[in-house]
């Protein structure tokens, strides 16, 4: 079942200033900040080291601002024009709704919590929201629908999602998987491969 998606490597944006604060960005249009865009140069410099050539590959990457610059950092880095990459639109991050802007420890006191109840918060649907069960249908669909090996960038959440679907894990054992912005990994087969920046 995990074998019929094709090469993945997938890239979390870097950090923003709502990254930094804890504070709970979903759909919320955030930039990256010097950090981020420090990270970004880095994640790309790395990809090149480990994807010399990119010729086989789509690029494909959420249409939110900071997925897109650090995207730019990709593409600069190979020498590729910047409408090289596809903006896909459900690729971008799980919605919040209401909750965007709330920092993790207000979630958790309101009795929101992955790590407590993981199967819980996979479907948990925030006030004008989506919940992780949600969002992982339009991410199946999206993986469904690719042909060619792909490089993406998008969000921590979508990370999640794309590793639970292309590894075979239910909902409960993907949510609180680590989301780090200075590694990528390669999803191939039914393995995963890290690399850090």
């Amino acid at each position: 079942m995990t074998a019929k998606y094709p090469l993945v490597y997938y890239i979390r944006h870097g950090q923003t200033d709502w990254n930094k604060a804890r504070r709970i960005q979903g759909q919320t249009d955030i930039p990256l900040n010097e950090t981020g865009h420090v990270q970004a140069k880095a994640i790309a410099d790395a990809l090149v080291r480990v994807v010399p050539d990119p010729a086989q590959f789509d690029f494909v990457v959420s249409p939110l601002t900071r997925a897109r610059q650090t995207m730019g950092h990709i593409l600069k880095a190979y020498g590729l024009p910047e409408d090289t990459a596809r903006i896909e639109p459900r690729v971008r991050e799980v919605s919040f709704g209401d909750r965007d802007g709330w920092t993790w420890p207000e979630l958790n006191a309101a009795g929101i919590d992955p790590t407590k109840d993981p199967e819980g918060y996979f479907h948990w649907v925030p006030p004008n929201g989506e919940s992780y069960a949600m969002a992982a249908k339009r991410i199946k669909d999206w993986l469904d629908d690719q042909q060619k090996p792909v490089i993406i960038v998008a969000h921590g959440g979508i990370s999640r999602i794309i590793r639970g679907a292309m590894l075979g894990k239910t909902g409960a054992e993907f949510v609180g998987l680590p989301v780090p912005q200075t590694k990528f990994y390669k999803i191939e087969a039914g393995e995963i491969t890290w690399f850090r920046a």
